[in-house]
């Protein structure tokens, strides 16, 4: 004997309810994924539009009698919390280089200062530079070169020529 017409019926009708549950709980999980990355993405700029980093001071170390000198960074953190263990440092166009050393620091809080201290520098007059990529994106870009004070290069100093502070646009 065959099936009766009310038992394929309710068996169709208990497919689709089924059916329609698992679209409606995908349709649902989807749209609470992209209302979340909406937020994250709001939240993001808001820091990125929040954060400053700015050089407040720089000296110089060096001995007449060498080729290199050491030059130290204070920078003031005038934005949001950072934190330097995610940073990333591009000296004279070499990625985290062995000459950069920060301050041990797990946050920078707003108004707080951290030390990077970049070695070796050599005394030519050269523009160095130093970029300093914080965990948001944004990045400091500090250009210094070594000027002499006398024609017989025995003396000079270290000058910063420029500083700015760079953020990525949203695209």
């Amino acid at each position: 004997m065959g099936f009766s017409v009310s038992a394929t019926f309710a068996i169709l009708f208990t497919s689709a309810l089924v059916a329609f549950g698992m679209l409606y709980t995908s349709f649902e999980n989807t749209y609470i994924s992209v209302l979340d990355a909406s937020n994250y993405h709001d939240e993001a700029m808001v820091n990125l539009k929040n954060s400053r980093l700015s050089l407040n001071d720089y000296t110089y170390e060096t001995n007449s009698n060498v080729s290199v000198y050491d030059i130290t960074f204070n920078l003031t953190n005038e934005g949001g919390t950072l934190s330097p263990d995610l940073w990333n440092f591009i000296y004279d166009g070499n990625l985290n280089s062995v000459d950069v050393a920060v301050q041990n620091k797990e946050y920078v809080l707003p108004g707080e200062w951290i030390i990077i201290t970049v070695q070796n520098v050599p005394k030519t007059t050269d523009i160095h530079s130093l970029v300093t990529v914080v965990d948001n994106g944004c990045s400091l870009k500090i250009k210094w070169q070594w000027e002499w004070l006398d024609p017989n290069q025995t003396q000079g100093e270290a000058v910063v020529v420029s500083d700015a502070w760079y953020c990525p646009l949203e695209g």
